[in-house]
């Protein structure tokens, strides 16, 4: 819609004759009429004839005119037509130029004449244009007081606009997060339900599908090591680890045959828990505690000492066997860098009396330089602890030599696998005959040297108590019931004893007491206790002769006759100790000690026996006669030898 005339339009109607000063001075006044003029001008472009543009020295007459026009109207110049009016102007004659003002007024009287048509016509728009432009102007001081208040507002709004696009974009993010979630849900189910899975594996025994998931936990950490979640389920899984680890250490601790303990090895190494060393280790820990409970469980048994021992051996030899297989077929045992467990073992030698000080000094000591060895060490010392424990409580040979045979068994069993141990329970076993032995004769002796001393005490005759009825004994009565046997028919032996030992009861008695201990030492006679033996059975028979011989000067104190006493003595030293040491020589040992050695070997000193009693024996020509016509009686009447005593 075309622009109204404003009311300096309508005064330069009212003043036609008003024209705009010269342009001599090359400064255009600004007036209304300008306005119109050019406002004119631009939609009656066809009634001027551009020149050609020139623009020297234009910019500078142009910015001259625009700087006296008030600072109102120099905005409402429009710079392009103002230069092309200017180009126009300079380009015309002086006549047009004369002319120039004339043309001007008629264009503006048509323009005003048009303006006033317009504005009666359209007097409706105008007042309404009126009106908007009275609204806009009270809009435009509203508008300004509110974008003040706007201006103060926007650097808070900018804050909370801030504020809401942080909340906005977190949101956003959670909301980014929990769709990844509703994705991945049956993902992050299976992850989140390992730790149950996996206790539940463990509980049933499934080793090998819990390590796998532990394995797979172990994959999800390295990759996604920063996750909060990932880092408790690994938590949960390195406690549910352990109490795996516990249950495998557990049933190595119970009964378990090779293939269970190759699996359960096999799970720890997985599981690298433990390094090759400690896991030998915690494997004959856990073994030695299912071997130790079994032990314990005969504690029950120890009022037997016998019953115990042969419990213990088979517990032993049985379940140490099988640990050691265990072992060498699940390690390899180089020895390489471990340190002993155990303390070293010290090899018991057989108490002897008789052996030089540089034998018997010489006792072994064996150190381990591995796991293993410090364990096999240490369970033989539990077995010879128990040897020497309750050894010394058996009373008998035979029950002795039965667990002998069942030690000699076992340790030729182990043997095969290289824990030969024969060597170190033989003391122990021979300590415990050597009490036996020693017991039985000092026994005989002791009850033979109370008669004698209560003789000497009450200065009794000899023909009292020394000598019996011959017709009235045999050889079988002097035998104890346990020594008696069917098997007394057997032709006579050099070991049959003289029936001229009948005459004297305290004799006979002595006799058969040695004999039942020589009968339980064949049981079990170990070569190492021959001297000892016989240093024993030498002592005690040289007690014996010394108490004869005070018992010979009592007599002759009191003008006794002692011709019954050299008779004794006389059988005493010249058949009964020769007879007692060929039996224990060549009777007990005779073919443990080498040909020939039996009768080279002089076990008892009988020429000491000999000057002890020389003052009460009969002279030697009497004696050696007497003796022969005895032995040759006697030679043949008594049936049996030494092997019958005691079975």
């Amino acid at each position: 819609m075309e622009e109204f005339p404003t009311t300096q339009n309508a005064q330069l109607i009212e003043n036609p004759g008003t024209l705009p000063e010269t342009y001599a001075s090359g400064i255009v006044t600004a007036t209304p009429l300008t306005d119109a003029i050019l406002n004119a001008s631009i939609e009656h472009d066809h009634f001027y004839q551009k020149p050609t543009p020139d623009t020297s020295g234009q910019e500078i007459l142009l910015s001259l005119l625009t700087d006296s026009l008030p600072s109102q109207q120099r905005v409402s110049v429009n710079k392009e037509w103002s230069k092309d009016y200017l180009n126009r102007l300079t380009s015309l004659s002086l006549e047009s130029l004369k002319h120039e003002p004339t043309l001007v007024k008629d264009e503006e009287l048509k323009i005003q004449k048009e303006l006033a048509e317009l504005s009666f016509r359209e007097y409706k728009s105008c007042i309404h244009a009126n009106s908007c432009s009275m609204k806009i102007d009270s809009s435009l001081d509203s508008l300004s007081v509110h974008l003040s208040e706007l201006i103060f507002a926007i650097p808070s709004l900018e804050n909370v606009c801030t504020s809401f696009s942080r909340q906005t974009t977190q949101i956003s993010e959670q909301r980014n997060k929990i769709n990844t979630i509703l994705e991945q849900h049956d993902s992050l189910l299976e992850i989140l339900e390992i730790p149950q899975l996996m206790e539940i594996c463990v509980r049933s025994g499934l080793y090998s599908e819990a390590m796998d998931l532990s394995g797979y936990v172990t994959g999800l950490i390295s990759k996604y090591p920063a996750i909060p979640l990932i880092k408790h389920i690994e938590q949960e899984v390195k406690q549910t680890t352990q109490i795996m680890l516990s249950k495998l250490i557990t049933l190595l601790s119970q009964q378990i045959k090779l293939p269970g303990c190759l699996k359960v090895i096999g799970y720890l190494r997985r599981m690298e828990a433990f390094d090759e060393a400690e896991l030998q280790l915690v494997f004959l820990l856990s073994r030695d505690t299912y071997l130790q409970s079994l032990i314990r469980s005969l504690e029950k048994e120890k009022r037997d000492p016998v019953h115990y021992l042969r419990k213990y051996i088979d517990t032993f030899r049985e379940h140490f066997f099988d640990i050691v297989t265990q072992y060498r077929s699940i390690f390899s045992d180089d020895g390489t860098g471990v340190t002993p467990v155990y303390s070293s073992f010290t090899i018991p030698s057989p108490p002897s009396q008789w052996m030089s000080n540089e034998h018997s000094s010489s006792r072994h000591t064996i150190h381990a330089t591995t796991v293993f060895s410090d364990y096999t060490i240490h369970v033989l010392e539990q077995l010879t602890s128990a040897l020497a424990e309750f050894t010394p409580l058996i009373s008998d040979t035979s029950s002795l030599s039965s667990i002998l045979i069942q030690l000699m068994y076992c340790g030729m069993s182990l043997g095969r696998v290289g824990i030969d141990f024969r060597h170190l329970v033989t003391g122990y076993l021979e300590t415990a005959v050597n009490g036996i032995i020693s017991k039985m004769i000092t026994d005989g002796t002791q009850e033979f040297c109370d008669d004698l001393q209560q003789a000497i005490n009450d200065v009794d005759l000899p023909g009292t108590w020394m000598v019996g009825d011959k017709k009235s004994m045999n050889l079988s009565d002097l035998k104890s019931p346990s020594n008696t046997s069917p098997t007394s028919a057997l032709p006579s032996s050099s070991f049959t004893p003289l029936v001229i030992l009948l005459d004297y009861p305290p004799i006979a008695y002595l006799t058969n007491a040695y004999l039942s201990a020589f009968n339980s030492l064949r049981l079990v006679a170990p070569v190492s206790l021959f001297y000892v033996l016989g240093e024993r059975l030498s002592q005690n028979l040289l007690l014996i002769t010394n108490l004869l011989r005070d018992y010979g000067n009592t007599l002759v104190e009191h003008n006794h006759d002692i011709t019954i006493l050299l008779g004794f003595n006389a059988m005493f030293a010249q058949s009964f100790v020769p007879f007692i040491s060929r039996c224990f020589v060549e009777g007990v040992y005779g073919g443990m000690l080498g040909d020939g050695v039996a009768n080279q070997v002089e076990i008892i000193d009988r020429l000491k026996i000999l000057d002890i009693l020389g003052d009460f024996l009969p002279t030697p020509t009497k004696v050696s006669a007497s003796l022969t016509a005895n032995v040759d009686a006697t030679e043949g009447e008594v049936e049996g030898d030494i092997s019958d005593k005691g079975e």
